[in-house]
């Protein structure tokens, strides 16, 4: 069977995908352009823009990148 990357997960997987906790996802959910939707009343984190919300909040930009 095809392997489909998510879109979007939950605030528990953003945190296991960052290495921090629940509370620190919650925290950084409360941040402007933290990549943060609603689904039905479910708060869910786009895949894609928490990369790139992290490379910002980093200091990385494609110039950057190795």
């Amino acid at each position: 069977m095809e392997r489909i990357d998510p879109i979007a997960v939950s605030m528990t997987e953003a945190a296991r995908l960052m290495s921090v906790s629940r509370p620190t996802i919650y925290a950084w959910s409360k941040t402007e352009g933290f990549p943060i939707i609603k689904i039905n009343g479910c708060s869910r984190v786009l895949v894609d823009g928490l990369r790139e919300w992290a490379r910002w909040k980093a200091g990385v930009t494609g110039d950057n990148e190795q």
